[in-house]
Order: C-alpha cells, then sequence, then structure tokens
C-alpha cells in the first residue's frame, strides 16, 4: 500500500534527506513549503524526478487551514523548526511562529479521521544540565511548549498515535548549516584554521541516515506512541576526533583551542526507540566528506 504522508519543514537540512529518502521508497509525499524562490526551484527539480512528490506552497499561516483540510495523508511529521542558540525580539517572534504556531496550525488543520501517526522531531536542549526540564535556549522553550500542545492532541484524539523523537546533534553530506562539522569541513578545504571553545568539547553526533531509519522504522513497525531518544553510542570530544582524523589523511585539520565556557553534556535518559541502532559513525564519516573535498 502507498502510503501518503505530510511532511512540515521540508525544505530544512533533515526535511531534504527525509523527503528524498522517502519518496525512493514510493512513498506519496505532500511538503508545506514557504513560497520562495529556492523552495520552488527544489520543487521542481523533485518533481521531475517524483510524480509522487506534492508540494503545498503558502505565503501566510492564514492558508494553512484551506491548503491543508483536505489533504488525503495519514501520517504528519512534523520537522518544522527554527534553531536559534540566541534571539533578539525580532527573531523570537520568528522563533514562536516557526516552532509553536505554524506546527499548531498544520496539526489542528489536518483532517483527524484520516490521521494515523504525528511524528514530532524534538530536542534535548530542554533538559539543560540533564534536568527534568530546564531549558538551554529559547529555541529549546519553544520545543518545550510545542510538547505541551500536543498533549491535548493526544488527549482529545486518542486513535492517533503520536511520537517524540528526541535528538542531539545532527550531521550528514549536503549539510550547509552553522554547525561544527560543516564547519571543519570548509575550513579544511580553504586551507584555514578552525577553533574549538574548550579542549572538553564533546558531542553527541548523529548521521542525517540514521534519523532517517528511526522515522521509517516508527512508519513501519508497531512501536508503542511516547518519547523516544535516538543518539550515538557515545559523546565524541572534538579535540580527539581531529586529533585521530589528522593521523589518517595527508592534508591535516588545522585548529586552535580556545578556553571558553562550555554547557555540560545532557544525558537526559529518555527510552531508546525499539528496533534501532546506529549505522554510521563521525569519525569514518568527516574522513569521508574530508576526502571528497581534495
Amino acid at each position: 500500500m502507498n502510503k501518503k504522508i505530510l511532511i512540515t519543514g521540508g525544505s530544512g537540512f533533515i526535511g531534504k534527506s527525509l523527503t528524498l529518502n522517502l519518496l525512493d521508497k514510493n512513498f506519496t509525499i505532500y511538503t508545506v513549503l514557504n513560497n520562495k524562490k529556492q523552495n520552488k526551484e527544489l520543487s521542481l527539480q523533485l518533481k521531475r524526478k517524483y510524480k509522487n512528490f506534492k508540494p503545498i506552497f503558502i505565503d501566510n499561516i492564514n492558508q494553512i487551514e484551506k491548503k491543508i483540510s483536505k489533504i488525503d495523508a495519514s501520517i504528519i511529521i512534523n520537522l518544522a523548526s527554527r534553531y536559534l542558540r540566541n534571539h533578539n525580539f525580532s527573531k523570537m517572534i520568528d522563533l514562536i511562529n516557526s516552532n509553536i504556531l505554524f506546527s499548531t496550525s498544520v496539526l489542528e488543520a489536518f483532517p483527524k479521521k484520516k490521521l494515523k501517526q504525528f511524528i514530532n522531531l524534538s530536542s534535548v536542549m530542554m533538559h539543560k544540565n540533564s534536568e527534568k526540564y530546564l531549558p538551554l535556549n529559547l529555541y529549546a522553550a519553544t520545543k518545550k511548549s510545542f510538547l505541551d500542545i500536543l498533549k491535548y492532541y493526544e488527549t482529545t484524539f486518542k486513535n492517533v498515535k503520536f511520537y517524540n523523537l528526541f535528538l542531539h546533534d545532527i550531521y550528514g553530506e549536503n549539510d550547509q548549516r552553522d554547525k561544527i562539522i560543516h564547519t571543519i569541513i570548509m575550513s579544511h578545504k580553504k586551507n584555514k584554521k578552525i577553533y574549538i571553545n574548550s579542549k572538553k568539547l564533546a558531542l553527541n553526533l548523529l548521521n542525517v541516515e540514521d534519523v532517517n531509519q528511526a522515522i521509517n522504522l516508527i512508519i513501519n513497525k508497531k512501536i508503542k506512541s511516547g518519547d523516544y531518544i535516538i543518539k550515538s553510542n557515545k559523546f565524541t570530544n572534538m579535540i580527539n576526533l581531529i586529533n585521530k582524523i589528522n593521523l589518517k589523511i595527508k592534508k591535516k585539520i588545522r585548529f586552535r583551542v580556545l578556553n571558553k565556557e562550555i554547557e555540560k553534556e545532557i544525558k537526559k535518559k529518555i527510552k531508546l526507540l525499539p528496533y534501532w541502532k546506529q549505522k554510521f559513525t563521525i569519525e569514518k564519516d568527516l574522513i569521508k566528506y574530508l576526502d571528497e573535498n581534495n
């Protein structure tokens, strides 16, 4: 049976990767996109290759009800997310609109009789110092706010399975975000030095393909609704990682260690997603990415 899925945030890094993954598996994919030039160009490319790709363009949030209320799909995957480490007043508005208002509007407008699964990507950043709830920043607070809203829909629409999938740091091919792995790759390509905030900096790094694997499991396996986490088997110290890789490549990664304060590793205990196993490791992947740039 050809399942039909609505994806929000399809133009983001994880969204693009997942959309391609599901299109290749012959799912019919509806994607809600802002009516921007780059999104139209992306959609044209996908429509040429995939007949099962169905973009939905909106100019503003008021158009959501009209354009989504009649969609014939049984699954929503909510990837819509605006990430900001720090914010100012104007960016605060965009953060709230993207992470709370937009996602809620989509769920409110969608026909609930057809909906079987709602899969939401969330963040461990709402658990600073590994506390039950302590947001690292306003971004994390907006992610928690949406979880609170989901509780209403979860108790109201009991025929729908709701999943919250918690993530740490995600990386992968074609990631253009201002993240450390992309920074290492681009600095290496340009023979520039990268600055690491602390010799103690350690991150839980997971390949986006492992995220795709997790979402496919939720779609295809009988998994109880609830909160789950997918994460790397270990936190990776960034200085140790670079030193290991430099032993294996000719053109070395140039770096300098700063003496800045860093946040503690977030090790909040959340149940691992059943059936899921990590397939990719950052050391092998980063060597591959660096080789491709030479």
